[in-house]
C-alpha cells in the first residue's frame, strides 16, 4: 500500500500538467483555447522564441515526454470571420508551405524564374493574407517573388467573365504571354477556391502562355 501511495506522490505533478496540456489534455483548460493559436514545440525551441519564461528541464528527468506550447491570441476571434475563412486561415501557414514545395517540385528553368502570386477569393482581406503567407514561403525556399500581378485589358475581362473557370484561366494565361504582362522570365503562380464552399485552396502556375493545375 505505501509502495502505491509513493508512487502516486511521485507522479501526480507530472499526470495533472499532462492532462492539463491545452492541446492534447483531457482536463478542462482556463484559457480560452478558441481564441488563441496554439502550436506545439521542443522545450528548447520555446526556450529560444520565449527565454527565461520556460524553465529548464530536471537533469534527473521524470519520466514524462516534456514538450512547450506556444500560444498568440487571435487577431480576430473565432465566429466573428464566416466559418470558412477560419477554416483556410488555420490551415494557412502548412498550405503555404505545401505550395512553395510545389514550385520547389519544377524544373530549375521554370522555378527559378521571378514569381507572381494571384489570389482569387472572395473576400479581399483573407485573399491579401493568403498572398502574404505564400510570398514568404516561396521567398522561404529561395524564389524571387513580385509584388507585380499581371493585368488584362478591359475587353479580355468581359470575355473572361462569360467562359467556365477552367477556360477563363487558359485563356487569361494565353493573354498575358500575348500582351507582355507576364515576360518569358516571369511565373505566375495563381491560388483558386474553385468550389464557393470548399475550404481547401488549388494553384495553377502560367507558364509562357501555357496554363495547368499544380493541385
Amino acid at each position: 500500500m505505501e509502495f502505491w501511495l509513493y508512487l502516486l506522490l511521485f507522479y501526480m505533478p507530472s499526470l495533472v500538467e499532462s492532462a492539463r496540456d491545452p492541446v492534447e489534455g483531457w482536463l478542462p483548460s482556463e484559457i480560452a483555447l478558441r481564441d488563441l493559436d496554439c502550436t506545439p514545440m521542443t522545450t528548447e525551441g520555446a526556450q529560444a522564441v520565449a527565454p527565461g519564461r520556460v524553465p529548464e528541464a530536471s537533469p534527473r528527468g521524470d519520466f514524462m515526454d516534456r514538450r512547450a506550447v506556444l500560444c498568440r491570441e487571435r487577431l480576430m476571434p473565432q465566429g466573428v470571420r464566416r466559418p470558412q475563412d477560419d477554416a483556410i486561415l488555420s490551415e494557412l501557414r502548412a498550405t503555404a508551405k505545401e505550395l512553395a514545395a510545389l514550385v520547389e517540385a519544377l524544373d530549375p528553368p521554370q522555378r527559378e524564374r521571378t514569381w507572381q502570386v494571384e489570389v482569387f477569393y472572395p473576400d479581399a482581406s483573407v485573399a491579401h493574407k493568403i498572398g502574404f503567407a505564400v510570398k514568404n514561403a516561396l521567398l522561404d525556399r529561395g524564389r524571387r517573388v513580385s509584388d507585380r500581378v499581371p493585368t488584362l485589358a478591359g475587353g479580355d475581362i468581359l470575355v473572361l467573365a462569360t467562359l467556365s473557370p477552367q477556360t477563363a484561366y487558359q485563356l487569361a494565361c494565353t493573354r498575358y504571354a500575348a500582351l507582355g504582362s507576364l515576360g518569358p522570365n516571369d511565373a505566375l503562380l495563381a491560388i483558386v477556391l474553385r468550389h464557393p464552399r470548399e475550404t481547401a485552396l488549388h494553384a495553377g502556375i502560367c507558364l509562357d502562355g501555357r496554363w495547368r493545375w499544380l493541385q
